[in-house]
């Protein structure tokens, strides 16, 4: 049975085929729409290419940008799977470069597919739960229909979902993995997985959540720094993909904060910003920030972190605090914001947060 491939999954592949070779990936549809990227301005538009790759068969190579082909120079190689090709990854970048990644990027797209491929087969109870996850998180609906009917239990809780991730090199993975399960077994929990390559994701079912929630301090201090959480939004168990995608936004914090864990309920900001198109946070981060260098946007993210603490902003950047009010002056001049008013403050604040 073909595999259906949504955008939520392909998302997800992209996502984490980045994590892997470090340049952009776009996922391409058989009709040459890109369905997701990690650069999310071509989301939706056309990549004759990959348009071809998926019509032929055949590895498509780019040796120039072609915007009126809707291509970048890069390398596109169709994911085939029982002899049909259900669509093709691409990789921006030079192809002498990038190319030398494809084996590895077909297997990462192949892993994540057959994981998600809908069968009949007798699944072992691992991938039975897997397969039950994923179907919640990237919303397969009629999949998510189907469990409802044959577990009507399941379907009449609300649910938090968690997502784990770790950081290459993070020796204890295999302990955490092995951790997790234990203690969501322990709670009598069932919709948890590992997604390739860094990934756990945890459907916690509310009446169980602060069980569960009392144990976070002790992961922490067993795998943190190596390790890092983000908790989504309660929700019914028909929008558990709500809920998944805010504790990914809550994560992506938590990384970027360097702290352990953050829950979504701690970002009403983020989640206003994330509401907004691409586009237009980009462009305001443009204007805002079209003068600044990259040493004035790192010190206004730590004098921001440290509450406008002109004293704490000048240990962290091992600078005098003359030093630290003559470059607070300097942005100020160069923005025609001052950073040390509270409106200003704001405007500065958001557009050199480091994930907008």
């Amino acid at each position: 049975m073909k595999v259906r491939i949504t955008d939520e999954l392909a998302q997800q592949i992209v996502d984490s085929a980045k994590v892997v070779v470090g340049w952009d990936v776009n996922f391409i549809d058989c009709h040459g729409q890109i369905m997701a990227s990690t650069d999310d301005k071509r989301i939706g538009t056309y990549h004759k290419a990959g348009h071809a790759a998926a019509r032929t068969g055949q590895v498509q190579t780019v040796q120039d940008d072609r915007p009126t082909d809707g291509v970048s120079k890069g390398v596109n190689y169709p994911i085939i799977m029982d002899g049909l090709v259900l669509g093709v990854v691409g990789i921006t970048g030079e192809p002498a470069v990038v190319g030398q990644y494809g084996f590895l990027l077909t297997k990462i797209c192949e892993v994540f597919l057959k994981e998600y491929r809908l069968s009949q087969e007798v699944f072992s109870e691992e991938e039975h739960r897997s397969r039950q996850v994923m179907a919640l998180i990237y919303h397969d609906d009629d999949m998510v229909q189907q469990l409802a009917e044959d577990q009507p239990a399941l379907a009449g809780s609300q649910y938090v979902a968690v997502v784990f991730r770790w950081h290459e090199g993070t020796r204890r993975a295999g302990d955490f993995r092995q951790k997790m399960a234990e203690d969501c077994q322990s709670l009598g929990m069932t919709l948890y997985t590992y997604i390739y390559p860094s990934t756990v994701v945890v459907l916690i079912p509310s009446k169980v959540y602060p069980d569960w929630d009392r144990k976070l301090p002790r992961w922490k201090e067993w795998f943190y720094p190596g390790i890092f959480a983000g908790i989504g939004t309660e929700e019914s168990f028909h929008r558990i993909h709500e809920s998944y995608r805010f504790a990914k936004m809550a994560l992506q914090s938590a990384e970027d904060r360097q702290i352990f864990c953050v829950h979504a309920d701690e970002m009403k900001l983020a989640f206003l910003l994330q509401s907004l198109d691409g586009p237009i946070r980009r462009r305001y981060q443009k204007d805002i920030c079209q003068h600044l260098t990259e040493r004035d946007i790192h010190l206004l993210q730590v004098y921001y972190q440290q509450n406008l603490s002109i004293q704490e902003t000048a240990r962290i950047l091992c600078i005098h605090k003359n030093t630290l009010q003559y470059r607070l002056k300097r942005i100020g001049e160069a923005t025609g914001l001052n950073p040390r008013v509270f409106h200003d403050a704001v405007t500065l604040y958001i557009a050199t947060l480091p994930w907008l």
